[in-house]
């Protein structure tokens, strides 16, 4: 499923939360979907022009003012349903250059590897804290949205964590082998 695809159903499952305009979209998945589905901006607005040509969303107002709050349409909801029964193709990370340079490492000056891992292990501990406040305020959220809204906080919580092992026991490994 090619990223333009997927794009369509993003916008189809944040307009499950109301309707939006286009910037309020994009506001919403950054602040939401955006520490684990990384968007291009760039297709929304295209994305919703297609998604309404195809009757998937409406314009609230029925006008065509492009500012106007566009809303799912029950065409659109049963589109965001059928994707759901799919089963997700992808489930790769984006391209780790840290792991690219750590593949070739043995070749970089010394200490240059050892600084870039000590630098990884401040972003995990960063993230960890941004994921733990998301955390917070979502556990105290009553939506019905919250238990499924809880898992994919948490899956970027243990994904840290698995991060800030593995970079302790590489940087130990590492270590070992340069002295």
């Amino acid at each position: 499923m090619s990223r333009r695809t997927t794009t369509r159903y993003a916008v189809l499952g944040m307009l499950t939360h109301g309707p939006m305009t286009g910037y309020r979209l994009r506001e919403e998945i950054r602040a939401s979907v955006g520490h684990f589905w990384q968007e291009s901006f760039g297709q929304l607005y295209p994305t919703l022009r297609d998604l309404e040509q195809e009757g998937l969303v409406a314009r609230v107002g029925g006008g065509a003012d492009r500012g106007e709050p566009v809303e799912l349409t029950p065409a659109g909801r049963e589109a965001l349903r059928a994707w759901l029964a799919q089963e997700a193709r992808s489930l790769s990370p984006e391209r780790h250059e840290l792991l690219l340079q750590l593949f070739f490492g043995r070749h970089a000056d010394p200490g240059v590897i050892a600084a870039h891992l000590d630098r990884h292990r401040e972003r995990l501990l960063q993230a960890r804290e941004r994921y733990r406040q998301i955390e917070q305020f979502v556990r105290a959220e009553t939506s019905p949205d919250q238990p499924y809204w809880l898992a994919t906080v948490r899956h970027g919580v243990l994904l840290v964590e698995a991060g800030l092992a593995w970079n302790a026991e590489t940087a130990a490994r590492l270590a070992e082998e340069t002295t």
